[in-house]
């Protein structure tokens, strides 16, 4: 964390700024604040430290990858071991009035503060890769509101609506099952890499192209399957490589076309996928190809 984005704690519950605020705090030694309504809304996003949130006396702990939102008027606090000696968190103030001017165009209920009246749910869980890409947008809003840049107010507006909305999409998505912003990101990621195989796939590149964190698209691929976005590249290019061999290229020119470096490289790489060299795939295919023929 940028040391010029983290903020000295105070006890104040109250708004100073008309629209919102946002702060990170990391504290070695916990100020403890008693139970507390707000007239704004709190989201809430512990990083660290062995946190429980208590809101209308009910006690619940808390993960790196939970989101507590509290509307206006919800009696809560925030409980910490006194042993622990770090606590670490982001807190996202929001204005009734901005908040719900910003929501008041969605197609649907206010999901948020339904739910909040109606079954008392107030902390979300997100995945490795949902939380990446909220935290990815808190630090986007934070950079710029501490930055002096030309347009900053209507570019904050910008950061500020794009956090709300992807928190408030996302829970859409998890109460309809219906988690199409990863899925159809991920099948157009797959798509990309199918189609440029030859070309040089970093997590950066990939992170630009598609305009999201590369953190975002890593977790991504370890929660669809188990492995790294360069494990899932040098799969494919092995895979693509297997199939040249078969439709009878040269062997020196077909790794080449697939970014690796040097021959011994891609024949490490092939015979730990293949469990044969390069060439033994080739005789292989060779001989099955032939039998084939005469039957």
């Amino acid at each position: 964390m940028n040391k010029k984005l983290r903020s000295e704690f105070t006890r104040r519950q109250k708004m100073i700024r008309d629209n919102f605020e946002v702060y990170y705090y990391n504290d070695s030694h916990f100020q403890s604040v008693s139970l507390h309504t707000h007239r704004y809304y709190e989201f809430y996003f512990p990083v660290k430290g062995s946190i429980e949130m208590e809101i209308d006396h009910q006690k619940t702990p808390l993960t790196d990858h939970d989101i507590v939102i509290v509307p206006p008027g919800i009696m809560h606090r925030a409980l910490t071991d006194p042993t622990d000696n770090s606590y670490c968190r982001y807190v996202f103030w929001v204005s009734s009035p901005y908040y719900e001017k910003i929501i008041r165009d969605l197609p649907q209920e206010n999901l948020i503060s339904k739910k909040a009246k109606n079954d008392k749910q107030y902390i979300y869980h997100f995945t490795d890769s949902e939380y990446t890409l909220i935290r990815s947008k808190i630090l986007r809003l934070m950079e710029e509101d501490r930055s002096d840049r030309f347009g900053k107010d209507v570019f904050l507006d910008i950061c500020v609506k794009d956090l709300i909305l992807t928190i408030t999409r996302i829970i859409h998505e998890k109460e309809d099952n219906n988690p199409t912003m990863d899925t159809t990101l991920l099948q157009n990621i797959l798509s990309y890499i199918e189609h440029h195989l030859e070309e040089d796939l970093s997590l950066q590149l990939l992170g630009n192209h598609f305009y999201v964190s590369k953190y975002y698209i890593s977790h991504l691929f370890k929660d669809s399957f188990g492995i790294s976005v360069h494990q899932y590249i040098l799969k494919k290019r092995l895979e693509r490589c297997a199939a040249d061999i078969t439709a009878g290229r040269i062997i020196n020119d077909i790794y080449k076309d697939y970014g690796f470096c040097d021959y011994s490289a891609f024949f490490r790489a092939f015979k730990k996928q293949y469990q044969i060299s390069p060439a033994e795939y080739r005789n292989r295919n060779k001989k099955a190809s032939v039998h084939d023929i005469k039957g």
